[in-house]
């Protein structure tokens, strides 16, 4: 810069060469625009744009109010508005997340914005909830609304739109948001479900804002995109006067994919697989078609992984289209400034496209990629150059337009119009990490245990915010069996009409675990002690660690304070069993008898065995009865031939000792 010119002049140009009225790009503020028109515009620009992405980039300002601090910017909606060809605006709307500061020589000052949109805003939101007897489209609008309603900034700056078959996506019995970012949570879904997502600038019905909007569009069917504000684009190759902005770069990319789809799912209310099956109908030449028969995607899904078969079929198909939507794409390059993803162009002067049916010339913008540097006089532009290189940034140099000064680039991809646009699923990236966690039974009013014909409960997850659960009553934090959908048990024995089956009762800590990793299916891995579920105190006494010798199952009479126990006593030299009931105090005692232990001590009683109640016992036995003192071990059950041994010997005795009595004279008494 010439030290030779007034710093003075230079800040009078500097404000007068800012004014945004007459560059390029520009960005406005909406509310807040008196304040920040001037004070702040954009000299290099770097956004990208795209399906199941949203807007991530950064806009490299100048500025002639140093003293604005950073935070003046975070938070707040902003529109960077793009001249066309045609004069004019083509929006991008975002929120500011950071604000960086450069260098400032006294009359400028430089900073970096970046601006990403609501939903990429909300990976910063983690949450834990639970969502009853809800679809997905019900559930998204769920979430959006609280967002808006919780947050003046994303009431005013964000809106959404549903452009999907509302038919096609079931209520779910249970849908958990496990630790998961609120973006995260969006886009498993999505991507389970095959809806894909993208922001479109402006609100849902167009009208007009004085705040910059952005609307988040859920979408399935790709056909219900509308054409860009661009329209028809003419291709210019190589270095072909035009007249207005064109692409200039189309190239087709292929991909190899896998040729078929397997989908299983098990059902354990049939106790039957449910299978799905797709190939795919891209030809991928001779040579690929050959190796993606070989590359077949098989997965076995979670156990009910869809609300019925065809529900489960329509997930398997999603993941084939998205197998589809890998397989073919068109890289392009352009200076078109109104190509937004989630639209269709047909471009115009291509050799090969223009030789196609109308209607197979018709593409859609998937990802786009915005580069563009401001139109600043020589001196100005130099002067930033040198805030910039003081501030350590750097920046990818750009090819001049045709007025020498206005610079724009947009690097994009796009697929056929038909094409679909169904995102990819995958199980082992886009389900959360979920570790075993507690959890509380619980049941209906006045019921202390909870059950269905399967023996599935209802729990609780405890820790969960009542605000997030006030859209369905308090539904998943009301501590009642509307909180969970059913869940299984596991057993160490299950069989048809047999097995061991012990039922968990209100108020009893469980510990819930995951099949296949999916957050919604719970399964009961087993109850653990803490709180008021103390460990089982036998017989009504005693306590751990005293009693740690002593084991078994103690149950708990319902609305009363009986019990009945099998316990095992494994106190060295002391073993013992007992089968009791505190009703009539009925007991059956094996082994070293003694009364109940306390802290690890208690008295003898005897040894062997004792069947003892208060009330009546009786014994029958339809094939006979036979009780002896004789020890005997070998043999059968009723094996007595010892018995009748002794009985002859003793028949003969008697028999000997009264002919004895008789030969001496003695007579019967």
């Amino acid at each position: 810069m010439n030290a030779d010119v007034n710093p003075t002049e230079i800040r009078r140009a500097a404000i007068h060469a800012l004014d945004q009225s007459k560059r390029p790009f520009r960005l406005d503020w909406g509310r807040r625009q008196g304040t920040l028109a001037n004070a702040l515009v954009p000299q290099y620009i770097d956004i990208i744009e795209g399906l199941c992405t949203g807007i991530e980039g950064t806009v490299t300002c100048l500025s002639t109010r140093p003293d604005l601090p950073p935070e003046t910017f975070l938070g707040r909606p902003v529109s960077l508005q793009l001249v066309t060809d045609r004069g004019k605006l083509h929006p991008i709307n975002g929120i500011v997340t950071h604000a960086r500061m450069g260098h400032s020589d006294g009359s400028l000052a430089c900073i970096q914005l970046t601006v990403r949109d609501a939903l990429t805003i909300l990976e910063q939101r983690t949450n834990n909830r639970i969502f009853r007897r809800m679809s997905l489209p019900d559930i998204l609008e769920t979430l959006i609304r609280e967002w808006r309603g919780r947050s003046p900034t994303l009431a005013r700056a964000f809106d959404f739109e549903l452009l999907i078959d509302h038919a096609q996506y079931p209520a779910r019995q249970q849908t958990r948001q496990a630790g998961e970012s609120d973006a995260a949570f969006i886009r498993r879904l999505c991507r389970f479900a095959g809806i894909f997502w993208f922001i479109r600038a402006g609100k849902r019905d167009g009208a007009d804002s004085d705040t910059p909007v952005h609307t988040l569009v859920f979408c399935d069917n790709p056909m219900l995109l509308p054409q860009a504000p661009a329209g028809t684009v003419p291709y210019h190759h190589g270095a072909a006067v035009k007249d207005s902005d064109s692409i200039t770069l189309l190239a087709a990319a292929r991909s190899l994919v896998p040729g078929g789809v397997r989908r299983a799912s098990g059902d354990y209310k049939t106790g039957k697989m449910d299978v799905a099956e797709f190939d795919t109908i891209i030809d991928q030449g001779e040579a690929g078609n050959d190796l993606a028969a070989l590359l077949t995607d098989w997965g076995i899904d979670p156990p009910h992984a869809g609300d019925s078969r065809d529900d489960h079929t329509r997930l398997a198909k999603a993941r084939i289209l998205a197998h589809e939507h890998r397989a073919e794409c068109v890289h392009g390059a352009s200076d078109v400034r109104n190509l937004p993803p989630g639209t269709w162009f047909a471009p115009s002067g291509h050799r090969e496209i223009d030789d196609r049916k109308p209607e197979d010339r018709q593409h859609i913008v998937i990802n786009l990629h915005h580069r563009a540097v401001n139109n600043f006089p020589t001196a100005l532009g130099e002067q930033a150059q040198a805030l910039f290189t003081a501030s350590r940034w750097q920046f990818d140099p750009l090819p001049l337009g045709e007025d020498g000064q206005s610079r724009y680039e947009n690097t994009f991809v796009c697929v056929r119009r038909g094409v679909p646009l169904t995102p990819a699923f995958d199980p082992r990236i886009d389900f959360p990490p979920v570790e075993p966690f507690s959890a509380w039974v619980v049941a209906g009013q006045g019921e202390a245990v909870h059950c269905d014909e399967y023996g599935r409960i209802k729990v609780q997850i405890p820790g969960l915010h009542p605000d997030d659960h006030a859209h369905a009553q308090g539904t998943g934090t009301s501590g009642t069996a509307r909180d969970s959908a059913w869940v299984r048990l596991l057993s160490p024995w299950a069989g048809p009409n047999h097995g061991f089956d012990m039922l968990p009762r209100a108020g009893m800590e469980v510990l819930i675990g995951h099949l296949g990793g999916d957050p919604d299916k719970m399964i009961v891995l087993g109850t653990v002690h803490g709180g008021p579920n103390r460990p089982a105190t036998f017989s009504g006494v005693g306590s751990l660690p005293g009693n740690k010798h002593v084991t078994g199952i103690k149950t708990q009479e319902i609305d009363g304070t009986g019990f009945g126990q099998l316990r095992f006593d494994d106190t060295s030299g002391k073993v013992s069993s007992q089968l009791a009931s505190t009703h009539t105090a009925a007991e059956l005692n094996l082994g070293y008898l003694t009364h109940p232990r306390t802290d690890g001590h208690a008295k003898d009683r005897g040894e062997g065995a004792e069947l003892a109640t208060r009330a009546a016992a009786v014994v029958r036995a339809l094939q006979g009865l036979m009780l002896t003192t004789f020890a005997f071990n070998a043999g059968h059950q009723l094996d007595r031939d010892h018995l009748n041994k002794l009985l002859a010997e003793g028949l003969e005795l008697f028999k000997a000792l009264g002919d004895y009595a008789g030969q001496h004279g003695g007579t019967a008494a």
